[in-house]
């Protein structure tokens, strides 16, 4: 458990796409901190936390939203939705369902195979499947289930902590038997790490704090047939380690993104374009990989592969062609009509999301109404 006012990131357990990968470097100092937010801890992958609604208790009295300290920015949207979800009218919405029990998991997947993590109604997807495994493990429908992800990881891209939320009626009588079982259904290809067990207010997406998001290069000459999948090609002009460093900085802080990312798919979606990234390092790996990470409080459609395709144009050009000086015109012209292509998807990996510890590590208060 976190101290007061902690957060609880739920990280993976591998740190790149190949055996023998490094693990992650030191994390940087965030450029903008979450005010009185402190770093959460670790949670080991592949283990089921058992809670009270294990014993078969339905907890009726909701925290108040003053029991959990906001982690957001002063004005930002997600304020009022965790205040809404920590609400009484909250808890009764979800009562008036049915939706008795909150759970929460966190998924592994390759995404080659799937049209992204969105469910479609005639497309292989990574939500489609595991609606799938728990329609049958819950006998609820997918309607019912209500199941919500950190986020939508577009086709071809791959996940190691995406995180999702669903709801039963009854509770889940056995966590690790359940873990086990979800397993057994789903594909090879998409896994179960942990079933955790959140605050019935849980929301996947709503609640996310920061996203840390994963890309790979394979600068070596001879393409790694093991790696090809996973990893971004580029030995035939390797970048200079150097210039992507340089170019990566310009992202880092509060900006304006609308030159880095694409129209959302969803045309009824009106999002702000501004955006905050705390770090973004370019590390080395002993397998000779490289690795970039970038995290943030937040995300636009494709803005990670934009951003990793304008990187790749500033550190593999003729020296003096496109800089970092140019980048930052570009940012700053807020214009994706001069920015360039953005990377492809398959060296693409969610790699963690950060939720407030109070949510992700709940149990009923001493005195709460529980049935």
């Amino acid at each position: 458990r976190t101290a007061a006012g902690g957060e609880r990131a739920v990280r993976p357990r591998g740190g790149g796409p190949s055996p023998g990968s490094a693990a992650s470097s030191a994390r940087m100092a965030c450029a903008r901190s979450v005010a009185s937010w402190s770093s959460g801890r670790c949670i080991p992958s592949g283990r089921c936390r058992r809670r009270g609604g294990n014993r078969g208790v339905v907890a009726r009295c909701s925290a108040s939203p003053s029991t959990v300290s906001s982690p957001y920015p002063e004005g930002d949207w997600r304020n009022e939705a965790l205040a809404a979800s920590l609400s009484d009218e909250g808890r009764a919405h979800r009562e008036a369902a049915g939706r008795n029990h909150t759970y929460a998991l966190k998924l592994a997947y390759d995404g080659e195979a799937y049209l992204g993590f969105q469910y479609q109604p005639k497309g292989k997807t990574v939500q489609g499947e595991v609606e799938r495994a728990l329609t049958k493990l819950t006998g609820h429908d997918r309607e019912f289930l209500g199941m919500q992800a950190s986020g939508r990881t577009d086709t071809g891209v791959h996940a190691r902590g995406q995180i999702l939320h669903f709801y039963t009626k009854e509770p889940v009588p056995d966590l690790e038997r359940f873990h086990k079982s979800l397993n057994g259904i789903m594909p090879k290809d998409v896994r179960c790490v942990e079933v955790m067990r959140p605050h019935p207010a849980f929301h996947a997406r709503f609640h996310a704090v920061r996203k840390t998001y994963h890309y790979f290069l394979d600068p070596r000459l001879v393409l790694d047939p093991f790696v090809r999948r996973h990893a971004l090609h580029c030995g035939w002009k390797p970048p200079s380690v150097e210039r992507l460093r340089e170019a990566a900085a310009v992202f880092v802080g509060t900006h304006d993104f609308t030159s880095f990312s694409n129209k959302s798919r969803d045309k009824t979606l009106v999002r702000s374009p501004t955006r905050t990234i705390y770090r973004f390092d370019v590390v080395e790996q002993p397998d000779g990989l490289i690795r970039l990470e970038v995290e943030g409080n937040g995300f636009l459609y494709r803005m990670v592969r934009n951003m990793v395709g304008a990187l790749m144009l500033a550190a593999t050009g003729e020296d003096g062609k496109f800089t970092a000086e140019d980048l930052k015109d570009m940012l700053e012209g807020k214009d994706r009509g001069v920015a360039p292509m953005g990377a492809p998807p398959h060296g693409l990996f969610l790699h963690e999301v950060v939720y407030p510890a109070e949510l992700l590590e709940w149990e009923p208060e001493e005195g709460h109404n529980v049935i």
